[in-house]
């Protein structure tokens, strides 16, 4: 985590801009997924208004934690936001199928979908897992996804602790 500091202050100084920004719909973007995917797939007049902020946040951090050069951030962004269009469909389908298990309908079918998409799930992060090492060392290719992690986990640690007291558990 001491890495995302950098000694140029830059990514330090996005943070503290966009820390005030940070509770609206902050979760909905950190679970479902970036900054840069609702910007994506959102009209305009819909987007949360940190969506940017987020977005910005993020690039910042996973330049800096995984050390993209420009070369590399630029051919890293566009088979990332694949990934997590991708990841965001599947999100879909498992959120609607705990939707149905919760409102008790055909359980034997939400289970069979439920299994497709974990199958889905692991496909798709081993796929992009090699997508990833074609275009970055093997040092950097294998913590995309723990940076996706610890990004998420970055942010959830920001909102706790903006949070009022009697809203914390």
């Amino acid at each position: 985590m001491n890495r995302i500091f950098t000694s140029n202050g830059s990514f330090r100084s996005t943070l503290f801009r966009c820390a005030g920004g940070f509770l609206g719909g902050l979760i909905i973007l950190c679970v479902s997924g970036t900054g840069a995917q609702a910007r994506e797939t959102m009209p305009q007049q819909e987007r949360p208004p940190q969506a940017d902020e987020i977005r910005e946040l993020k690039i910042g951090f996973f330049s800096d934690a995984l050390q993209l050069t420009p070369e590399q951030s630029q051919r890293f962004w566009p088979v990332y936001n694949e990934y997590w269009s991708a990841r965001r469909e599947l999100g879909r389908k498992r959120h609607a199928a705990h939707r149905a298990i919760r409102e008790g309908r055909d359980a034997e079918r939400q289970f069979e979908i439920v299994l497709g998409v974990m199958d889905a799930e692991r496909k798709l992060m081993a796929d992009y897992m090699a997508k990833f090492r074609q275009i970055l060392p093997a040092d950097k290719a294998v913590r995309v996804f723990v940076t996706d992690e610890d990004f998420k986990n970055f942010l959830i640690r920001k909102v706790t602790r903006k949070a009022p007291p009697e809203t914390r558990k």
